[in-house]
């Protein structure tokens, strides 16, 4: 259901990597909002090592590239109201120590101007699992999928005994073809608005294990209703 993405066609996309772990130093996506601040999940950062790395502009985890660029976290900011669970408010922002250098491989992503429930398709990229089995099988290069996106009453109906809330979008095809898994937490779902830019919407924070199950599509945290916590985050000393 996922296709390679062509190299740098999302170049607002981040991969959060553990620098200590051998095997695979993936385990978060994240999204630039501008060259300082990256968007991703609460969980994932609840995640970080203390050598946890921010990499823009890569497309091939085990051939890096020359357009890559590796940062460290300075400051992290988790929402307040996230409960470090499967639920609610799954958002942070990351700080880096200097900021990215953009160019045509390494640039921003948008935010929303107001509140909105995407409608339609919205594409989904990231490193995460292509296995729909227990074990996630993580690809090398960089995934991209377009997803259907639910409408908010079954988004918000469908899941009885979860933590679903209004703040929440979910999207993924019914039949499980397409899907969210593992490793793909806080990466972005966008769609281009009328001027042809690209716009965040979703961040990926869960799914229901195994990944793809018929019926069950992926949540991701509608980031517009968090515009005013964004700008207050990214404005402070």
């Amino acid at each position: 259901g996922r296709k390679e993405a062509t190299p740098h066609e999302f170049p607002y996309m981040v991969s959060l990597q553990w620098m200590d772990n051998p095997n695979t130093k993936h385990f978060c996506g994240g999204s630039l909002l501008n060259e300082r601040w990256v968007l991703t999940a609460g969980h994932c950062v609840n995640a970080f090592s203390k050598n946890t790395e921010v990499v823009a502009g890569a497309h091939s985890l085990k051939k890096p590239d020359e357009f890559e660029q590796r940062r460290k976290p300075k400051r992290t900011f988790v929402h307040e109201e996230y409960n470090g669970e499967v639920g609610p408010h799954d958002l942070a922002l990351v700080e880096v120590t200097e900021p990215f250098e953009f160019n045509k491989y390494v640039t921003s992503v948008n935010l929303p101007k107001e509140p909105h429930y995407p409608t339609g398709h919205a594409t989904i990229s990231g490193w995460g699992s292509m296995s729909n089995g227990m074990f996630p099988k993580y690809p090398d290069r960089l995934m991209k999928a377009e997803l259907p996106v639910l409408d908010s009453f079954k988004c918000f109906n469908d899941y009885p005994g979860t933590p679903m809330h209004e703040t929440n979008v979910c999207a993924g095809e019914p039949n499980g073809s397409k899907a969210v898994c593992s490793g793909d937490s806080g990466s972005p779902l966008v769609q281009k608005d009328s001027n042809g830019q690209v716009v965040v919407y979703g961040v990926t924070s869960w799914t229901w294990l195994p990944c793809g199950s018929p019926g069950k599509t992926g949540v991701f945290v509608n980031v517009s209703h968090y515009l005013k916590w964004f700008q207050d985050q990214m404005n402070s000393l």
